[in-house]
Parts: structure tokens; sequence; C-alpha cells
């Protein structure tokens, strides 16, 4: 590919994830489809607490974190000689083109789950689990603010109410309280610490196979030469025909178990936060497993669109 039509593609790529993830940031002011509810749910009756992770320690490790890590691992560290990756980058230029590739991957992961869970939460306007503590409603006049329900039979507070009921003046919290499915930390804690796994598995060859002798990786070198344009990062699949050949007597490869704390120690915060809004109170343990898995799919989506498969 020219230098100018790389250039552009580039521009234009940084372009599409910039305008995603701020249209998103857009859709998380507009007002959810606010849920009816009843007084009396206990699911809704959590008490409010201060949360694990304010949203500048949040942001910090689950994107700031994964940026500054590839970014260091990309320019500075030579990764682990693997079949799809069997030399480091070499040169300023070679190192350049690596980043961004790795960079574009972690923005599709964070701009795709953004829109979905942004454009999700709004139209399920789901209520949290200490919602009833946010909306402080006015017991004494729900007669007024019923919309359904037979329970009012057995008592006047075992109907369906709507959130006009709600006494909160804080229409902004009050907004929040209806955006618990999915789980929007969960959901970015694995669109960023998951990618960063990935990552790491790629470049330090944790889960791939390896080249151990100097013969196998002056062969696939000279097989990922033959395609132009081709980066180490950005390899495609090899080619049927194109199989590394390996004798049959070569002795297995002793992988160190060390390299295992890269893909674990990201893994393990995405896990640890996400759990976190569990316990907190700030949602369902169901919107939390589908905003790791929409964060995990994602992650996916992002690491597959700029690297090899890890199996493969």
């Amino acid at each position: 590919m020219a230098p100018q039509r790389l250039l552009i593609s580039n521009v234009i790529n940084w372009l599409v994830i910039i305008a995603t993830i701020t249209i998103s940031l857009l859709l998380s002011t507009v007002n959810p489809d606010m849920h009816t509810f009843c007084v009396l749910d206990m699911s809704l009756s959590y008490p409010s607490r201060s949360a694990k992770f304010s949203l500048p320690l949040f942001i910090t490790l689950s994107i700031i974190f994964p940026l500054l890590t590839i970014i260091s691992v990309s320019l500075f560290q030579p990764g682990r000689p693997t079949q799809h990756h069997p030399t480091p980058p070499q040169g300023r230029i070679q190192k350049l083109k690596t980043l961004n590739a790795s960079l574009l991957g972690l923005g599709v992961s964070l701009a795709t789950s953004t829109v979905i869970l942004t454009g999700v939460k709004n139209l399920t306007g789901k209520p949290r689990p200490n919602f009833l503590s946010i909306c402080d409603p006015d017991l004494e006049n729900t007669e007024r603010y019923t919309v359904g329900g037979f329970g009012v039979e057995v008592s006047r507070l075992w109907v369906m109410v709507d959130v006009e009921v709600c006494r909160q003046i804080d229409k902004g919290a009050l907004r929040d309280g209806f955006r618990s499915f999915p789980s929007g930390f969960a959901t970015i804690a694995f669109a960023g610490l998951w990618y960063l796994s990935l990552f790491l598995c790629h470049w330090f060859g944790v889960g791939t196979t390896p080249l151990s002798s100097p013969r196998d990786i002056q062969h696939a070198t000279n097989v990922d030469a033959t395609h132009e344009d081709n980066e180490p990062l950005l390899s495609s699949v090899l080619e049927p025909g194109a199989k590394m050949s390996r004798s049959a007597d070569k002795e297995p490869t002793l992988f160190p178990v060390y390299l295992l704390l890269l893909p674990y120690i990201p893994l393990g915060l995405a896990i640890f936060i996400a759990g976190t809004r569990y316990f907190d109170f700030k949602n369902h343990g169901f919107d939390v497993l589908a905003g790791a898995v929409i964060g995990s799919v994602t992650a996916w989506l992002g690491f597959r669109m700029y690297h090899p498969s890890l199996w493969g």
C-alpha cells in the first residue's frame, strides 16, 4: 500500500473511532426509557454506598493503563518469536506502524463497546439495585402515580408506579438510576483490559506456537517477507502451502511460566472491577455478566482486525 493511501486510511480509521465514541457519550445524556417499578421490590431496595472505583480511577485502569502499556511494549520491548511474530519490529517507522495497528485495535474495542452499552442502557431503562434509595419515592401518594398491578388488595404499595413518584431533585442521578443494564464499568473494563491481555499474549507468545531454533526463525521470516507491505503484528495467517517445516524429533519448547502473569493481571483486574459493581449495589449480577460478555467480544473483534489468531 502506498504511503499516502496508508496515511489516509489511518486518518479515516481514527476519525471513525473518535466519532463513534463522541456519539456514544452524547447518547449517555439522553433520558433512558424509565421503566415502571414497585416500591416494594426488594431487588431495587439495596442501600447506596460509595463505589470502590471512582470514575477517574476507573478510566485510568481500564483505558489509560492499557494505552500506556501498549505504547511501552510496542516501542521498547522486543517480542518472543512465534509462528505469526517471527521477528520483533525493527526500525522506528516499523515500530510506529506496529504501534498504530495495536492502538487501532484498542480503539475499535472501546468505541464498539461504548456505543453498544449506551444504546442498550437507554433502550432497556432497567433500574439499579439501589434505585429506591436514589428515587426516594413518595409513599404517601402512590395512588396518584399507579400505572398497573393487582396487589392493591393486599397493600396499597403493592402496585406498579412510574418515575413521577420519585422525590429526587437531581435529574442526572435519577436518570442514571435507570441505567443498570448492561454494566458500563464491566463492559469498558473488559473492552480495554481483555484487549490488553490478548495483545500481551500475542506479543510475548503466550498460548502461541513459539519458534525455538534459528532455522525456524529464519524460515518463518523468509516466508513472511514474501508478502508485500507485511508487518509482524499485522501478518495474515500463513497460506496452506507455506507451512513451516518442523522436524519430528524436535524437543518441546520450555515455556516460561512467569509470562502467564502478563495476560492474567489485566484479566484479573477487569474481573475485579466488574465484581465491584455487583457488591457495591450498582448493577444486578446479570447486568455485570452481560457487560463482561460485550466487552470481551468487542476486545476480540478489535484484536482480530489487526492481529492474527493466537491459536491459528
